[in-house]
């Protein structure tokens, strides 16, 4: 009767080498989603990035729709946050004159790259530090990154 005990007992414990394969095959799971996450990560950011230029694109022809012109670089940032007149005179509330705007209620966050969380905007070429590149004679607006920051299709994310 004893030795019926100890066999029961002695077969509902696990081995030291059940419990092992356990654990790597979690550990394997684990390495699996993991690596799910980080792409939905990956994708996000550039899904974020082509509706933050899409916006952008769109809010800059409403502007040259109303204006009869794009946006100046140096006041761009103004121009599209605040309320301005058909010259372009910017206020920071909407007056009798100043009846346009504003297109955006601030410039959207770059999501993916070297200068990724900044808002500033600078002119057509890459300058370190800025968001968005903007060229004002044809309204060009992409994410100001060097040609080395691509997305996992090894695509430039300034080509957007």
């Amino acid at each position: 009767m004893l030795t019926l005990r100890r066999r029961r007992h002695q077969q509902r414990a696990f081995t030291l080498v059940e419990i092992l394969i356990v654990v790597i095959i979690l550990g394997i799971l684990a390495t699996v989603i993991i690596a799910l996450f980080n792409n939905t990560s990956a994708d996000a950011g550039k899904a974020s990035l082509r509706d933050n230029l899409r916006s952008m694109r769109s809010q800059i022809q409403f502007y040259v729709a109303q204006h009869g012109t794009y946006p100046a670089l140096a006041t761009f940032e103004s121009q599209m946050t605040l309320y301005s007149d058909a010259q372009g005179t910017t206020s920071t509330s909407r007056t009798a004159t100043a009846q346009l705007g504003p297109y955006v209620l601030q410039l959207p966050v770059l999501p993916v790259g070297t200068n990724r969380g900044l808002r500033t905007v600078t002119g057509p070429t890459y300058t370190a530090g800025y968001a968005w590149s903007y060229d004002e004679t044809n309204g060009n607006f992409k994410a100001n990154l060097p040609d080395g920051d691509v997305d996992t299709d090894g695509i430039k994310f300034n080509t957007y």
